[in-house]
């Protein structure tokens, strides 16, 4: 009965000396110091902030020629169908005189 008592109370030592927290160490400093990223004036990151600029404006439309692209494509998803139709309608006719 000791020795199984001494065995649980090894074990229960360990368990608690594994589970033991580290130390937090302070890393930070107390100088202030610049940032670290430069941003240079190169030919590239011109062009790269050129090109930003230009899709964010052309995402930015006037309300009255969104509307009209979109009048316009409704118009011509019309005709589009009306096409359709027409071709649907030939072939049918087209089917009958063959059955006949």
């Amino acid at each position: 009965m000791k020795n199984i008592m001494l065995v649980i109370l090894i074990i229960a030592g360990l368990f608690l000396f594994m589970t033991k927290e580290d130390p937090i160490q302070n890393t930070y400093t107390d100088t202030t110091e610049p940032p670290k990223k430069i941003e240079l004036d190169t030919p590239t990151n011109t062009y790269k902030r050129n090109v930003e600029a230009l899709s964010i404006s052309n995402t930015l439309q006037n309300p009255t020629s969104y509307l009209t692209s979109r009048v316009n494509s409704r118009e011509s998803s019309k005709k589009s169908v009306n096409k359709a139709n027409k071709r649907i309608e030939e072939q049918n006719k087209a089917m009958e005189a063959l059955t006949k």
